[in-house]
């Protein structure tokens, strides 16, 4: 994929840490309350399984948002990008590799 012309022609979501935005963002994308903006491109860390647990405390109000925030920066979380709609996939392109013996 050529990143630079994928990013600029789709709506790209971009998050650099896991901070108050996207602590927002994916709690109300994992409990479907998201009304925003529509992104055809999110770029940010993952919120996994690993971290599910974290996310349910804070769901329930066990943890405030900082202490949610604290936890999940100990945390090694990988970057993920999510292709969220049929333009965005179109920026994909898919190789055959082929392994020598």
């Amino acid at each position: 994929m050529d990143e630079s012309t994928a990013f600029s022609s789709c709506n790209l979501l971009r998050f650099s840490e896991p901070d108050e935005t996207w602590l927002d963002y994916v709690y109300m994308n994992r409990t479907g309350t998201y009304s925003g903006k529509p992104y055809e491109l999110i770029y940010g860390p993952v919120a996994d399984d690993d971290v599910y647990e974290t996310f349910m405390l804070y769901a329930t109000g066990t943890l405030t948002r900082e202490e949610t925030l604290k936890r999940l920066k100990i945390k090694r979380l990988f970057n993920q990008l999510v292709f969220s709609s049929e333009w965005a996939i179109s920026f994909l392109k898919f190789t055959q590799i082929l392994q020598e013996d």
